[in-house]
């Protein structure tokens, strides 16, 4: 990112409190990054966190039958999932 730049690429700028700055700038010497691209693989990371939280996702109408079954058959019998879940915690 500290390389020659797409025209297609974004510019942000950000004004941060000296020690918020202070802490993002150590942390990305300690991972030998820029703080230009720690800051964007940050904030990648930030945004892929958001967008697979989301709650609400659309199925087309077509499509909402077959969800709508997938959703309420029984789940498919994971005998090793099922004694994982029944050992005690701690039994070896």
């Amino acid at each position: 990112m500290s390389a020659a730049r797409d025209a297609g690429d974004d510019i942000l700028a950000v004004t941060l409190p000296a020690d918020s700055a202070e802490t993002i700038r150590s942390a990305a010497e300690g991972e030998g990054l820029s703080l230009e691209d720690f800051a964007a693989e940050a904030m990648k990371r930030y945004a892929r966190e958001v967008l697979a939280d989301r709650r609400l996702f659309r199925v087309p109408d077509t499509d909402w039958s077959a969800l709508e079954a997938l959703l309420e058959a029984p789940p498919a019998d994971a005998p090793r999932l099922r004694r994982l879940l029944d050992d005690e915690p701690g039994a070896e």
